[in-house]
């Protein structure tokens, strides 16, 4: 599928106008609307930025995806935060003292004086509890419940401290689960107030240094001051988030000057590595692009077919092609250089093999679908894999997506669109630790992020396990074999692990978690 052909050069004078002239809006390749409003923003500080998708959930139980993450890390608190820069680590945040007394136990002080929006008070200890209790109670079936697996309960030991209690070790504690967005704070009283007692695309009460403005879905969401924050000083008055899927309508809209942070397609990067008036950042992504099978659909169902696909897929000649060998090809889900990164696989590219398997199969003239979201980088690698699979007498329908409706083609929530789903491209993004690689592939996400549909009790066991294993190497070697176990369904094709690159003007001094996959808004400033 594709979208409005335009000119480059016509499309960024047609932005260019409608930037300058009256209120508009104007519809952009890729379908998506940027919404202009001249003259009503007065002489205030606003920051544009690009976001992959417009928000789906401001939940941190269910939030869905890193384009949520980005505006709940501005609007929410939590005991502590990422860091900012290349190197991994946390910072307090919320917390006055956070600090784990014994592998079981985890003492936490609030600083005092945090109040809410929306005139719910001071953020308390019980709102701490209650935040995190919340992943397990059953009713609310939480996405990221495994994140606070180790849970055993939140005691509060006064108006602002208290002592988490867990009921095992937990490795990833400290690298994925507090200082990411499931370790963020919500409101009690404020869900507790809401007729559903569920946060949706309302936080309900914020206690960051923004809160939610005005929002026009798929056109703009803006952020404003939340004038109950008294933690570090931000510079911008508003952020502008324009959810904009298709990276080269981002970079026009940058270029044009409509945009003061983008992500770029890593195939544009060596245009902005000359400097100018652009800033480049490159970071090495936590992320993972596989091409995935769902095996519970009839032409799939076959492993040898599965195989075959597996076997005809040439990984390196797809990425020089989509990326002219600037990435390296993936050998399994978990990126380096997190513990457990796979450096072969174990089913290569064998041309032959592939064909013979088809014939064992006695599958000839098959025909699949493959799905993927808005990406021109994803589309030339979709179109390789294609010409691959025609080697082996496979016909290969290309779909490419809005990104709302490819995740819902894969889950069982949003309809019986999955029953048709065949091949899928996704990349997901990840925290530092392995454990949030793996735990969207079991038995209990499917239909939901496992949209292969694989399940074997056996692998959630190895899976459990290997999050409370405190022994590096035995853990590192526990996520190596999960791995293993995935690519033996033959749903799984790992293709690449790749980096985020934005482009700021110069004036703008940009600030990201380590792998680029975050702006944090609380830091961004003038250079």
């Amino acid at each position: 599928m594709k979208g409005p052909v335009m000119n480059r050069r016509d499309a960024l004078k047609t932005i260019a106008i409608l930037a300058a002239g009256a209120s508009g809006s104007v519809l952009l390749p890729g379908g998506w609307r940027m919404a202009y409003a001249a003259g009503d923003e007065g002489d205030a500080k606003i920051l544009r930025v690009q976001n992959d998708e417009d928000i789906t959930n401001l939940d941190p139980a269910n939030r869905s995806g890193w384009y949520d993450e980005m505006v709940m890390f501005a609007v929410y608190s939590g005991l502590c935060q990422y860091k900012s820069g290349t190197q991994w680590g946390w910072q307090l945040d919320a917390a006055e003292t956070l600090e784990q007394v014994s592998p079981l136990t985890i003492h936490f002080k609030l600083k005092p004086g945090i109040l809410w929006s929306g005139n719910f008070g001071e953020m308390t200890a019980e709102d701490v509890k209650y935040s995190y209790e919340r992943f397990l109670d059953p009713k609310l079936s939480a996405i990221y419940a495994s994140d606070w697996e180790a849970l055993d309960h939140v005691e509060v030991t006064g108006t602002y401290e208290g002592i988490i209690h867990l009921k095992h070790p937990f490795s990833p504690l400290f690298t994925s689960t507090l200082p990411h967005a499931s370790g963020l704070i919500i409101c009690k009283k404020a869900v507790e107030a809401a007729k559903d007692k569920k946060i949706g695309t309302d936080p309900l009460a914020c206690s960051g240094p923004y809160r939610i403005g005005n929002w026009a879905p798929r056109e703009k969401l803006t952020l404003v001051r939340n004038d109950k924050w008294h933690g570090p000083a931000t510079y911008y008055d508003q952020i502008q988030l324009l959810p904009i899927g298709d990276l080269n309508t981002a970079e026009i809209a940058f270029e044009a000057g409509d945009l003061d942070m983008t992500k770029i397609n890593l195939s544009a990067v060596a245009k902005y590595q000359g400097g100018g008036n652009a800033t480049l950042t490159l970071r090495p992504a936590l992320a993972y692009t596989w091409l995935g099978m769902n095996v519970d659909h009839p032409k799939l169902k076959d492993i040898r077919v599965r195989r075959a696909i597996q076997q005809a897929i040439n990984v390196p000649e797809v990425l020089d092609a989509a990326f002219g060998g600037t990435v390296k090809p993936a050998y399994g889900l978990v990126p380096p250089p997190l513990a457990g990164a796979r450096s072969k696989n174990i089913y290569p590219y064998a041309v032959d093999t592939a064909k013979d398997l088809l014939k064992q199969a006695g599958v000839t003239g098959l025909q699949l679908r493959l799905d993927f979201s808005t990406s021109s980088d994803i589309n030339t690698i979709a179109q390789v894999i294609q010409a691959q699979l025609a080697e082996i007498g496979i016909t290969l329908h290309i779909n490419q997506m809005d990104g709302a409706a490819f995740v819902a083609a894969g889950q069982q929530a949003a309809g019986d669109a999955w029953k048709d789903s065949q091949l899928r491209i996704t990349t997901f993004t990840t925290a530092p630790d392995p454990s949030w690689v793996t735990a969207w592939f079991t038995c209990s996400q499917v239909g939901i992020w496992n949209t292969q549909r694989t399940c074997d009790k056996s692998w959630d066991q190895l899976n459990s396990a290997a999050a409370v294993e405190e022994d590096a190497a035995k853990r590192a070697a526990m996520y190596v074999q999960l791995q293993d176990k995935l690519e033996e369904t033959g749903a799984y094709v790992f293709l690449y692990h790749g980096s985020n690159a934005w482009v700021t003007p110069t004036s703008i001094k940009g600030a990201w978690t380590p792998d680029g996959q975050w702006a944090l808004f609380r830091e961004v400033k003038p250079a």
